[in-house]
């Protein structure tokens, strides 16, 4: 009884502190409020839809990726990765204006578009 005990707490423990708390990120004038996909994992060759939301007066936007391709520009891209780039890709969303910048990542997962054959 004592060590279901012991577990259940140490489990208690360990749910509540690997929860994240929501962050705004701000700047200047600058608020980021999220940053989202659609896909978080993707196969090689497909393509998800990145945006961000942030508030501010006159915002410009700045993307960048570890790995693969941004098409696009402003609040919202397309990210498409091909064969090359299976992994874990960051991808970065610089949000600048007079007053000043703010930047968050957002992690995509690419996964491989081959399917390897089944052994017999």
């Amino acid at each position: 009884m004592r060590k279901l005990f012991i577990l259940l707490m140490c489990s208690t423990i360990f749910l509540f502190s690997c929860s994240k708390e929501k962050t705004e990120k701000t700047t200047g004038d600058i608020r980021i409020q999220s940053l989202t996909a659609t896909l978080v994992k993707i196969k090689a060759w497909d393509t998800t839809v990145i945006s961000m939301e942030a508030t501010g007066s006159n915002l410009q936007y700045a993307w960048e990726a570890n790995h693969g391709d941004i098409k696009g520009s402003g609040a919202t891209i397309k990210y498409a990765a091909g064969e090359c780039c299976v992994g874990l890709n960051t991808i970065t969303c610089r949000v600048f204006n007079d007053t000043g910048e703010a930047s968050d990542t957002i992690m995509i997962r690419v996964t491989s578009y081959y399917v390897p054959k089944e052994k017999k």
